[in-house]
C-alpha cells in the first residue's frame, strides 16, 4: 500500500514555509541537509523523528520546486546577514 504524505504551508507555521504535515519542520531544511550537506535519509529521518515516508515527501517537494527553495534559502541568508549586522558589538 502507497502512502501518500502531503506537504503543506500554512501562515502561521514556519512562516508559510512548506513542511511535511504534522511537523514543524521545513522541506528547504531537510532538503538542504540531505541534498547540500550530505545527511543520509535515515540520519535527517533519526534527527528529526520522521518516517522514511515523510523524508520522501519532503525530498520530492523540494526537487520538484526549486525556484522556492531558491527563494526561501535566499531568504535565510539574508536574515542571517541583517542578524550579524544588528549583533556585533561596537569596534
Amino acid at each position: 500500500m502507497s502512502v501518500t504524505i502531503p506537504v503543506v504551508s500554512t501562515p502561521n507555521v514556519l512562516g508559510g514555509k512548506p513542511r511535511v504535515e504534522g511537523t514543524r519542520v521545513g522541506v528547504y531544511h531537510m532538503g538542504s541537509l540531505v541534498r547540500e550537506h550530505g545527511w543520509s535519509t535515515a540520519a535527517v529521518a533519526e534527527e528529526f523523528g520522521l518516517t522514511a515516508d515523510e523524508i520522501d515527501a519532503a525530498l520530492e517537494y523540494y526537487e520538484s520546486n526549486p525556484d522556492e527553495m531558491e527563494t526561501i534559502a535566499e531568504e535565510a541568508v539574508a536574515t542571517r546577514d541583517r542578524l550579524a549586522d544588528v549583533s556585533r558589538a561596537p569596534q
